[in-house]
């Protein structure tokens, strides 16, 4: 029974585990949001904020890396959340290289770095502006459908895929 304490307490730990570090996180201005600052984006250039959706397309340049996101509401636990709502697009700017290949189109991602102003670009034929925020750390995802540490099957231990046997490890 004790072991058994334990071990749940140490996966709920775990499944609290946050995708940027808590140093990073300190200096978040909590009220700047994504909306706000496609409004101004020059009235917050050098503040730290944390940002996170899909990626669109990785371009490697010879000054670094940038990374085109589909910008979505990052949950309580640090992680992009799935659905269609979006306020729109925004550029991690990394200094090094990074592998277009592995931050590759689809993929979940959550950043945080300070605001470094626009630049122009396009989305399709329309032109755009986009937010650019160079990167101070970056956690990348398989997807953004789920925090692949808070549901199934990675901590339930009732979970099971299949319909016939939704109480196991009771019913055989």
């Amino acid at each position: 029974m004790k072991n058994s304490i334990i071990f749940f307490f140490l996966i709920g730990v775990i499944g609290c585990a946050h995708p940027v570090s808590e140093e990073l996180r300190k200096g978040l201005d909590s009220t700047l949001t994504f909306e706000r600052l496609l409004e101004t984006p020059e009235e917050f250039i050098g503040k730290r904020v944390m940002f996170g959706g899909a990626i669109v397309e990785t371009r490697a340049l010879s000054e670094g890396t940038e990374i085109e996101v589909v910008q979505k509401k990052i949950d309580f636990s640090g992680y992009p959340e799935a659905g269609d709502q979006t306020g729109g697009r925004f550029i991690f700017f990394n200094k090094g290289f990074l592998e277009p290949e592995i931050y590759s189109k689809g993929r979940g991602i959550t950043g945080v770095g300070k605001i470094r102003g626009t630049q122009m670009g396009k989305v399709g034929e329309r032109p755009y502006e986009f937010p650019v925020i160079e990167v101070e750390e970056l956690k990348l995802l398989d997807d953004i459908e789920r925090n692949p540490y808070f549901y199934p099957p990675y901590w339930d231990p009732w979970y099971r895929p299949h319909s016939y046997a939704p109480y196991w490890p009771f019913y055989q």
